[in-house]
């Protein structure tokens, strides 16, 4: 009897050490973070903390019951998905372990909030993704940009052969031509020209993509830029009959200085102008504003606090809806898309203008009405210096006086013509400049010299007879002196010439010029003198710098062409 009375004792303490683990159990289980679910071996959940009533959203009467839902392992981990009443998603890592609760065989799920770490985890590998398409991506452009220069370089010089034989042709040098022949030598040249143009388009924008073109800062005045841009683009405004103006915001903003490209500067002035011309009705007006601002508006991409130059290119034309103004800047964009538009182009001119006035720290923008016209704007960054110190001409006001004995000069020119050419082509000689000069024919070394300086000396008469505004004379005259410097630099590339050797032979040619016309000094007008002096320097110096660039870009062609021959053995 005794030993039973002890037995039902030690059973009874055992049972009341149970209740008292599992009662210390449920305590710690309620208050752990993460959620505790106590699951029957029929999987009807027993028991639930707090923390996995958060997490499924709902309370213990309607946890406590129900089946979880979820396949119980044991000593293994799984990620599961709750669906909460209000439709959220949550993602948790579920671990299970065998015990026993309140005397039954059950398991304890333990469900951790996995669904900040999974979404991480996910926003980690789309921006991984993401980096990689842009990767590719660039890549990609890069070598569509390398493939559109390396494909612009050869259709230009097939197109530059098209161009100068029919030049040759147009001139009447392998034999005289009819005037039927004259007319389609002259159509040839001006769809050889403008294919030239839209190459050049295309080769400025590959090599802007492929980051590849390098732009100058230099300080340089707006009214040079103006200047020289209404001279190219006036035969094209004198044809449609549209009036082109140049005036300044202020009294000194006409010879403001801004830093930049100058050429640079003169192509995106000429693309506008052209657009404006191109767009405008005849019996139009095409104006040219130019100023300075010491701060730019709130649509103008800038960088710096100022002052700002501003190049202002206004029409009456046919305006811009306002819904293609965004688009205009993009590549092969046209207002009119039609396919029977009455306007030819490729659509790169004022993307590539854009770029270039942000390469050069400035911006173009635009703003329009339809029927009213369109106003663009290219923003450059003010010089430091002032204009009185920029080293240009001194007297290069605007008044006539200025050019009164300036045709002179050129007449001058004109009759000094073969002297200047044979001193040039002595000195060549004589100081062995270029390679091989003793063995090459007087004609080799002076490569169109004669006709560099006719041409000049027309454009100094032309200058003084017009007063100083653009003609087609003038904008003719450049575009002779342009296509003089680069046949230069060109052929004097394939007699292995550095730009040291050009540079050094366009000194000689004006200072043999200058020495001719100073030789008649005495009978010239002082004021016109200088300024014809001026003239001549700048437009050698242009000239020197057009010779130098297409001798670099010939022998980057030549070199090319090269490196891409098949290989051919000696005896081939």
């Amino acid at each position: 009897m005794q030993r039973m009375r002890t037995e039902q004792r030690s059973g009874t303490d055992r049972r009341q050490s149970r209740r008292t683990e599992q009662t210390s159990l449920r305590t710690i289980v309620e208050r752990m973070a993460d959620g505790i679910v106590i699951v029957g071996l029929d999987g009807v959940i027993r028991f639930t903390n707090p923390a996995a009533q958060r997490l499924f959203g709902r309370s213990a009467a309607e946890l406590h019951g129900n089946h979880l839902g979820f396949p119980i392992a044991a000593d293994d981990s799984a990620e599961i998905e709750i669906v909460r009443p209000d439709g959220i998603a949550v993602s948790a890592e579920l671990r299970a372990a065998p015990l026993e609760w309140e005397d039954t065989p059950a398991h304890l799920a333990s469900l951790r909030d996995v669904t900040d770490r999974k979404r991480a985890a996910e926003r980690a590998q789309q921006l991984e993704e993401e980096r990689l398409a842009r990767a590719e991506a660039e890549a990609a452009n890069r070598t569509k940009s390398e493939f559109l220069a390396m494909m612009s370089h050869e259709l230009r010089t097939p197109l530059n052969a098209v161009i100068g034989y029919a030049e040759l042709l147009h001139l009447g040098i392998p034999g005289a031509l009819t005037e039927e022949q004259r007319t389609h030598v002259a159509r040839i040249l001006t769809s050889a020209r403008h294919l030239l143009v839209l190459v050049n388009e295309v080769l400025d924008l590959a090599r802007i993509d492929a980051g590849r073109l390098a732009v100058e800062h230099r300080n340089a005045r707006s009214d040079h830029a103006v200047d020289a841009a209404v001279a190219v683009v006036q035969p094209m405004a004198e044809a449609r009959g549209v009036s082109i103006e140049a005036t300044s915001a202020g009294g000194a903003a006409s010879c403001a200085m801004y830093e930049g490209d100058e050429s640079r500067v003169q192509q995106i002035l000429v693309n506008l102008l052209g657009n404006a011309v191109k767009f405008t009705e005849p019996g139009g007006r095409v104006a040219v504003q130019c100023g300075v601002s010491a701060e730019s508006p709130a649509d103008v991409r800038l960088r710096g606090n100022g002052p700002w130059v501003f190049i202002t290119v206004e029409d009456n034309g046919i305006g811009i809806p306002p819904d293609r103004l965004a688009a205009i800047f993009d590549p092969f964009v046209q207002v009119d898309t039609s396919h029977t538009r009455p306007k030819d182009g490729s659509g790169l001119g004022l993307t590539i203008a854009r770029r270039l006035a942000r390469l050069m720290n400035g911006d173009l923008s635009v703003r329009s009405d339809i029927g009213q016209g369109s106003a663009f704007t290219l923003w450059l960054p003010a010089a430091t210096e002032s204009p009185g110190s920029s080293g240009s001409p001194a007297g290069s006001t605007r008044d006539d006086n200025r050019l009164h004995g300036v045709a002179d000069v050129g007449e001058v020119l004109l009759r000094e013509l073969g002297s200047v050419t044979s001193a040039f082509v002595a000195r060549l000689r004589a100081d062995q400049i270029i390679p091989s000069a003793a063995t090459l024919r007087f004609s080799q070394l002076a490569d169109h010299a004669a006709t560099y300086l006719a041409d000049l000396a027309a454009l100094l008469i032309a200058a003084e007879e017009s007063r100083g505004r653009p003609t087609s004379v003038a904008s003719d005259a450049s575009e002779i002196q342009r296509l003089v410097a680069e046949r230069h630099g060109a052929g004097r590339a394939l007699l292995g010439c550095s730009r040291e050797m050009v540079a050094r032979e366009w000194r000689i040619l004006r200072e043999e010029v200058e020495s001719a016309i100073h030789r008649h000094a005495s009978s010239l007008p002082e004021a016109g003198l200088a300024e014809a002096l001026a003239l001549i320097a700048r437009f050698i110096d242009q000239a020197a710098d057009v010779s130098m660039r297409s001798l670099t870009r010939a022998s980057r062609e030549t070199g090319a062409a090269a490196r891409t021959r098949p290989y051919s053995s000696a005896n081939e």
